[in-house]
C-alpha cells in the first residue's frame, strides 16, 4: 500500500514499501539497470518509473532527495515553456534514503534517433543551435545536455529529457558556464560524427544569432567547440 505523506517543499511524497515495489517491478519492462539494481522501469501504460538511490551515508541527497531535484527542474522547465517530463508523483521508500519519481515521457524522438536516422539535417541543427541559445538565456543549465537526451516532438519543438542533472538559474548563463556546457554537449563524440559539416555550421552559427553576445565572449566559445568546422 502506497502512503501519502505532506511535504514541507511543495510536492507532496508518497511512501513506497518494498513489497509495493516489487509488484511495480514485476508488470513493468526494464529499461536500465546496474550493479546496485534496477534504474528505470516502463509501466504498461508507457509511463516511467526512475529510482535513485543514496549511495553516501552522509549525502545532501538525505535531506532533500535526487527525486525532489527532478520534480523541481521538470516544474521550473514547464514554468519557463520548455518541452520536458510530466511528473505523476513522487515517491520515497520506507527503510532507505532512496527515493523515485513516476512520470510521463516526452514524445517524440530524440536527435540521436533522428541522426541515426539521417535526418538531422542543417534545419533541425540550426533550430538545435537556438533551442541551446535560449537554454541559456533563461538561466538553464544543464550538465547532461547531449543529442540524447534533446526530443523533438511531435508539435516540431525541441524539449528536454533525463533532467536530474540540471539547475536553474534567475540569470541567464555567464560565458564561463556556457563555456562549460559547449564541453558537456561535445563529450560523445559519436554523436557529432552522425552529422554532417554544414549542419555542424549551422548549429554554431544560428547559436551566436541567437546569443546576445560581445564579440570577446563569442570568441571564447568558438575556440572552445572542438566540432565546428575551420574556416
Amino acid at each position: 500500500m502506497i502512503h501519502r505523506i505532506s511535504s514541507l517543499f511543495g510536492r507532496q511524497s508518497e511512501a513506497l514499501s518494498a513489497q509495493d515495489f516489487e509488484q511495480l517491478r514485476a508488470q513493468a519492462t526494464i529499461l536500465e539497470q546496474d550493479a546496485r539494481g534496477v534504474k528505470v522501469l516502463q509501466l504498461s501504460d508507457g509511463r516511467i518509473f526512475k529510482l535513485f538511490r543514496v549511495r553516501r551515508l552522509l549525502s545532501l541527497a538525505r535531506i532533500y532527495s535526487y527525486a525532489r531535484h527532478f520534480c523541481r527542474n521538470a516544474d521550473g522547465l514547464a514554468g519557463l515553456g520548455i518541452p520536458t517530463v510530466k511528473v505523476v508523483r513522487l515517491l520515497h521508500f520506507t527503510g532507505s534514503a532512496d527515493t523515485a519519481v513516476l512520470y510521463q515521457p516526452l514524445p517524440g524522438r530524440t536527435l540521436r534517433q533522428l541522426a541515426q536516422a539521417g535526418e538531422l539535417d542543417n534545419k533541425l541543427m540550426a533550430d538545435f543551435g537556438r533551442f541551446v541559445a535560449d537554454l541559456h538565456a533563461r538561466g538553464v543549465y544543464f550538465r547532461s545536455l547531449h543529442f540524447g537526451n534533446v526530443v523533438l516532438t511531435p508539435d516540431n519543438a525541441l524539449g528536454l529529457i533525463d533532467i536530474a542533472d540540471l539547475k536553474l538559474y534567475r540569470h541567464r548563463l555567464h560565458v564561463g558556464h556556457r563555456a562549460r556546457n559547449f564541453r558537456h554537449l561535445q563529450r560523445l563524440k559519436h554523436d557529432w560524427d552522425m552529422v554532417a559539416t554544414e549542419a555542424v555550421q549551422a548549429f554554431i552559427e544560428a547559436y551566436f544569432a541567437t546569443s546576445d553576445l560581445s564579440a570577446r565572449d563569442q570568441a571564447t566559445l568558438r575556440s572552445k567547440f572542438r566540432y565546428l568546422p575551420k574556416t
